[in-house]
């Protein structure tokens, strides 16, 4: 497709309007020029030719542009321009003019619409999983905007390294992975062409941490907060369970327990789970009934609270009582 605009004889070609390119791939965008020998009484010949992206203010070079430095080449050719920019990022994604200048004063041509760039991360999805009693097969496809099709030729690499092993099926963009339920394995794809340029890895949850706010032992009546986290990619599921208990306690991440009793304490599991597999991690709640103990000095009260275990001890100072409190 080549778009045509012109303005009496100044006039831009752009080859294509619309480019997809592969992060970490070399693009090409070309255009061509022309613009009348005569103009207002004044031989033309041009000054200066660019391409630029900025739109706030007067057009800048991209050679000039220190996000492009060593990384883009700009060549004409009787009159038809090439600009080429090496290991595009994502945050070349844009659209790029190309601006000549003339001698005359009002010789500078802008050509429009421009050419959009848009630079795509590839990226693994699930896309489907069948459960076995020991394992999962997990069907992963390696999605890259710009191809659609899925003509290009794709890489699997399972912890860094190039899958080779039978024990996995692959076809292309398509890979079916064996996922064990402890397994550890970081999967990630790249195009054949360019294997430096991976997606994120996808991995199953690591071994959650678990902590209790407050950290103490809790008394009976009092709140306590359990929360879970963990490292995994798709982001874990949480589930809580008591031992013994096969019904769930909780889904969310953080879980609390208010108005506790001595029942309520014991140990509890946290479950982190996501398609390519799940870990768990245990904490034990203490649950102590609390006495209250009354101290005073003067006209004055303190109230201090203590477990059954404890033991106290006073101590007479002129006219104050102090109270320790020591539990087990």
């Amino acid at each position: 497709l080549i778009i045509l605009l012109s303005q009496t004889d100044w006039k831009v070609k752009y080859y294509r309007t619309e480019i997809c390119a592969d992060k970490g791939s070399t693009v090409s965008i070309w255009s061509s020029y022309d613009y009348p020998v005569m103009f207002n009484g004044v031989s033309i010949t041009v000054e200066k030719r660019f391409w630029f992206i900025r739109t706030e203010g007067e057009p800048v070079d991209l050679k000039e542009d220190p996000e492009y430095k060593d990384r883009l080449t700009h060549r004409c050719n009787s009159k038809i321009c090439d600009l080429r920019i090496s290991g595009v990022r994502e945050s070349d994604s844009a659209v790029y003019k190309f601006r000549f200048i003339t001698n005359h004063q009002t010789g500078r041509y802008i050509g429009e619409p421009g050419v959009r760039l848009t630079v795509g991360d590839l990226q693994v999805l699930l896309v489907s999983t069948s459960v076995q009693q020991e394992y999962s097969d997990v069907q992963l496809k390696c999605f890259n905007r710009c191809d659609p099709k899925g003509l290009e030729e794709y890489v699997w690499f399972i912890n860094g390294e190039e899958t080779r092993s039978t024990t996995w099926s692959r076809t292309s963009q398509m890979f079916t992975y064996r996922s064990w339920n402890s397994s550890t394995d970081r999967i990630s794809c790249s195009l054949r062409s360019s294997k430096t340029d991976q997606s994120p890895e996808v991995y199953a949850p690591q071994t959650p941490t678990v902590s209790l706010y407050p950290p103490t032992e809790i008394l009976e009546g009092s709140s306590v907060t359990l929360t879970c986290s963990s490292d995994a990619n798709p982001a874990a599921n949480y589930t809580w369970f008591k031992e013994n208990k096969d019904s769930p306690k909780s889904e969310e991440q953080m879980f609390t327990i208010s108005d506790i009793t001595a029942e309520d304490g014991g140990l509890y599991i946290c479950v982190a789970q996501n398609k390519l597999g799940q870990q768990n991690s245990t904490v034990q709640v203490s649950v102590g009934s609390g006495q209250f103990i009354m101290s005073s000095t003067g006209n004055k009260s303190c109230r201090a609270a203590a477990s059954p275990e404890g033991s106290t001890e006073t101590e007479e100072t002129s006219n104050r009582t102090i109270l320790k409190i020591t539990t087990d």
